[in-house]
Parts: C-alpha cells; structure tokens; sequence
C-alpha cells in the first residue's frame, strides 16, 4: 500500500466532516471544519492511496512556538496500518518548519491505542481535563518537543 499524504484545504471541509462523523462520538461538522481551516496557523493532511478516498486525516495548529493537534483520526478499516504515525509525522515536521519547539495533542483516557501510539512517538502527559469527553471521560494532556524533528 503506497500512501501519499496530502495538504488538506478549506475545499475538503465536507470531506473532512463526514471523516470525523464516523470516528468520534462529537464531530466537528462541515462548517467547524472551514473554520478552522479559515484560522491562521491552522494546517494538515490528508492519507490517500492513489486513486482511493482518504483513510485519514490530521490538522493542527501552530502558534508561536508551540502547536497542537486539533484532531487526528483514521477510518476504523484502515486502522493498525501505520497511517496515524504517518500522519503525526507529517504534522510534526510541518509543526517544527513552521517554528514550533513543541507539539500538544489531548487523547481520551480509554483510547488505549491512541495513548499507546503517542507514548512510543515521545509524548509525554502533562496534564489531565477531567470529564472532558462527553462529561465522562477524562483528556489526557500530552507534550513532545520537536528538537530532533524537520
């Protein structure tokens, strides 16, 4: 499977909505999306197989000399391929030649996966927003520095 991994636009802001509606349980819709998007600072990509509809995305957010992941995710068919690596690899590197000396990202407390994931690329918990996720589930802050990326 060759992936290419694409700048997403304000021109994919439905594509994206519908994205996100499948994978979280409160997804931004197509409007949330352009605006974002519309923010300065406000990037991402798109994980395609040529010729194939995306599989997942990623957009983040730099400010300064710090970003954050606004949201990643990867359609539950195509997950444990290396595509949300691939993705957090690209926005990391987009993050450090855009200035930024460190990354932040919030993951659900049972999204072992994701925690798994994050740990192994260096990030670290910082922090914790009790009931963030639907007034249940606790976010759990987590930071990377980008010293040793771009």
């Amino acid at each position: 499977m060759s992936v290419d991994f694409l700048p997403i636009e304000a021109a994919h802001a439905a594509l994206l909505a519908g994205m996100h509606r499948i994978c979280f349980t409160e997804p931004w819709d197509e409007k949330a999306m352009r605006e974002l998007l519309a923010m300065p600072g406000t990037y991402g990509f798109l994980a395609a197989e040529a010729g194939k509809l995306p599989r997942g995305f990623i957009m983040c957010r730099t400010a300064g000399d710090e970003a954050e992941v606004l949201t990643l995710m990867v359609l539950p068919t195509h997950r444990r391929k290396g595509l949300a690596q691939g993705l957090l690899d690209h926005g990391m590197t987009e993050a450090a030649a855009g200035g930024a000396a460190v990354i932040f990202l919030e993951v659900a407390a049972d999204n072992e996966a994701g925690r798994a994931l994050y740990s192994a690329m260096g990030f670290e918990q910082v922090g914790c927003r009790p009931h963030y996720y639907g007034n249940v589930i606790d976010a759990l802050v987590m930071r990377r520095p980008l010293a040793t990326i771009a």
